[in-house]
């Protein structure tokens, strides 16, 4: 392709050519119904991105017609199956940075319709090639004598970018929706001291190609007494400079079972099971270990383990023998391998009662290994417990998970506890006749948080013929408190005191600012006062500074991060990740007001008053606002000098609650204050939580008393 454009002026002949090339960014992916997903993305570019940076950002998404159905973020997050009801799908995967204009930022997306039929397998292969359109520009190597202070702009109208004089450097461009063209405008000083622009058009641009302008010029005239600039732009390959690849470990997975649970039955009734072994690249080693290679039939192996892609003929001969074998393919060109091991009836039906296992480890030709363990549990027990899936346990909820171990029980389900605790029952299904390896489930709620429970299968609850497995599973749930809710974990951060083990933490304070007069704390760690453990934190107002130079500040604590000193002037960001929903937050605090002497720029107290104190704690959505210092997002920025500050009816408030400490606390220690969250806008999800306390109500605006003390412990939230 070649597009040429003539432009009469000046007193030279300048010729752009403008050449494209592809980056990239190569793949295998596979979404099987009832089997796995796999990823397999290599990238040939130039980057400055590690390899684990762009696997952890690596973000895939599986839609219907109906919308969003499968978020994964990070490759090594993607699950060992995904299982899909038949229909249409679409599969996307994005990694690195999307910006409008970058010489190092770069995004790579995949975009693959597929469809999902009944009892078949679907293969997804994610290509992710790069998605923006690169641009670079070369010089001969005379253009000096015709001009100097030579710059090329390259851009569209969200953003451009500047190569100044012999930059050599690759731009790289994110299209606005709509616009195919990349404008250029070059600009230097001619040798007569005027100005020299030349304004220019690439139009049609495509993504993942590089639009490369070579700038040459020929001295020459033309009737009229000028010169003839033409701008060519041509087709060349861009050049491959390094490479980076993204690959998930191998899968493996049971055929019609789920492995991650024992096959159970009764002696001579399991049957053949086949294992799968699914690879982004080539296999390296596939090892078996089990202690039935200890008998004397598998003496040739020598061992409990053996190595299936390596074994010798008579190893080979041995396994086979016993009814184990396998089928092993690598396909170069989809850089995919899929293994089958047939664990046999000649095997499986002739194991003894009790639990056989075989661990199965694969490990690819990047090192890259993945770990599996089949367990057959042999026995006469109408019903036996399984372990739970982790994914089923949250803070207030679980699946428990049984399987059925001979014919004709005719009802199943569970006990269960907190450990220590009475026992509670709960029935798994409707009362039926059940078939030997049915699996069944029972879903129960009202758990508590980070408690550990027992539960063991039980067939036939409530009569004669009741049976409870000894097989007793626990599980622990998920938790539903703030982190370091009690403060027992504390840190130094450039001189700040922060509650938490290291830093940044949950948990941030005002001492950021304090400690740049005189290293002045307003917020530090107690031992005066603890509800629970040895520490609470104590926030104390107080004048920072030295002399009449400085400011009144509150003692404070807050979730989010303290972002940056303006002067004496605090900017923080508010808010952290949190979606699950309480009614109430208790707290154990203690309250000492002290007199007001600073007004700042606050008219709310007298000098002379008592001073107040404040808790306030809000459930926000997942609207962010971004931080123009650093462009982080959080749920709030504040700052005080211009008086941008949380607002407790804003659109994106779910609920809202605080607790005014208008007099001393009684007593002399702590007391349990009770916030209730009362709902602003009910029908927004909760994405965030906002929890901020200060010695000094209005510390916001330099307001309050010196001296005012508030301690705080054993934040709890009630669900």
């Amino acid at each position: 392709m070649k597009k040429s454009y003539i432009y009469i002026a000046g007193a030279t002949m300048l010729t752009l050519a403008a050449a494209c090339a592809e980056e990239k960014f190569d793949g295998f992916g596979s979404g099987k119904v009832a089997l796995s997903a796999t990823l397999n993305s290599d990238m040939e570019v130039e980057s400055r991105a590690s390899e684990q940076e762009l696997r952890d950002g690596c973000e895939i998404w599986i839609s219907s017609e109906k919308g969003l159905v499968r978020k994964y973020k990070g490759v090594d997050n993607i699950p060992a199956s995904v299982d899909l009801v038949t229909g249409s799908y679409v599969a996307e995967a994005w990694a690195g940075d999307s910006v409008s204009a970058s010489f190092e930022k770069k995004a790579f997306k995949a975009y693959v319709p597929f469809e999902v039929n009944a009892g078949q397998t679907t293969q997804v292969a994610l290509d992710c090639k790069i998605a923006n359109v690169a641009a670079s520009v070369s010089y001969c190597n005379n253009i000096e004598e015709v001009l100097d202070n030579i710059t090329m702009t390259v851009g569209h109208n969200r953003g451009s970018l500047v190569f100044e004089g012999r930059d050599e450097r690759r731009g790289y461009f994110m299209m606005p929706s709509g616009e195919t063209d990349l404008t250029y405008t070059l600009e230097g000083t001619q040798k007569d001291g005027s100005h020299f622009s030349f304004p220019g058009t690439i139009t049609n641009v495509r993504r993942g190609v590089e639009y490369r302008l070579n700038v040459t010029y020929t001295p020459g005239e033309t009737t009229v007494g000028g010169a003839i600039f033409t701008i060519t732009i041509d087709d060349t390959e861009m050049t491959v400079e390094q490479s980076v690849e993204l690959v998930t470990p191998p899968v493996i997975k049971g055929y019609d079972f789920n492995i991650a649970n024992p096959v159970v039955a009764t002696p001579g009734a399991i049957g053949d099971k086949m294992v799968y072994v699914l690879s982004g690249t080539q296999l390296a080693t596939v090892e078996l270990r089990s202690d039935i290679f200890l008998e004397d039939r598998f003496a040739v192996l020598g061992g409990n383990d053996c190595e299936l892609l390596g074994m010798s003929a008579v190893g080979l001969q041995a396994i086979n023998d016993a009814g184990i074998s396998f089928t092993h393919s690598y396909t170069p060109d989809a850089e995919n391998t899929v293994m089958c091991i047939l664990f046999g009836s000649a095997l499986t039906d002739n194991l003894t009662e009790g639990d056989h296992s075989f661990e199965i480890v694969a490990t690819d030709i990047k090192g890259r290994s993945t770990a599996a363990t089949l367990t057959f549990s042999v026995g006469d027990a109408p019903v036996i417990t399984v372990d739970p899936n982790t994914t089923e346990v949250a803070e207030h909820t679980a699946v428990l998970r049984g399987i059925v171990n001979k014919d004709g029980v005719e009802s199943v389900g569970f006990r269960y506890r907190a450990a220590g605790s009475e026992w509670s029952y709960v029935e798994g299904v409707a009362a039926r006749a059940f078939a030997n390896g049915d699996e069944y489930v029972a879903a129960i709620t009202g758990l508590k948080g980070n408690t550990t429970y027992e539960y063991a299968s039980v067939s036939d609850y409530g009569t004669p013929a009741q049976f409870v497995s000894g097989i007793v599973k626990s599980f622990t749930t998920l938790n539903d408190q703030l982190p370091n809710s009690s403060f027992e974990e504390w840190c130094t951060y450039s001189d700040a005191g922060i509650p938490g083990a290291e830093y940044p933490a949950f948990w941030d304070t005002g001492n950021h600012g304090s400690k740049t007069m005189q290293k002045k704390q307003v917020t530090t760690w107690s031992t005066d006062y603890a509800h629970s453990g040895t520490h609470s934190i104590c926030l104390k107002s107080q004048f920072v500074g030295v002399g009449i130079i400085g400011k009144f500040a509150a003692g404070n604590v807050f979730a989010g991060r303290y972002l940056y000193t303006d002067g004496t002037d605090g900017e923080l960001g508010f808010g952290q990740p949190w979606t699950l929903r309480p009614r109430q937050v208790k707290v154990w605090a203690k309250y000492v007001a002290g007199t007001v002497q600073s007004k700042g720029s606050g008219s709310h107290l007298s000098t002379g008053d008592k001073d107040q104190g404040v808790i306030y704690v809000a459930l926000v959505d997942n609207t962010m606002t971004k931080y123009d210092r650093n462009g982080t997002e959080w749920p709030c920025v504040v700052k005080t000098k211009s008086g941008q500050l949380f607002d407790k009816n804003g659109a994106n408030v779910v609920a809202y609650g605080e607790h005014i400490f208008a007099t001393d606390t009684e007593g002399s220690g702590l007391v349990e204050i009770t916030i209730d969250l009362a709902e602003v806008n009910g029908n927004l999800d909760v994405a965030n939580i906002i929890f901020v306390a200060s010695a000094s109500r209005y510390g916001d605006f330099f307001e309050g008393g010196e001296g005012s003390l508030l301690y705080l412990d054993d934040i709890e939230l009630v669900y």
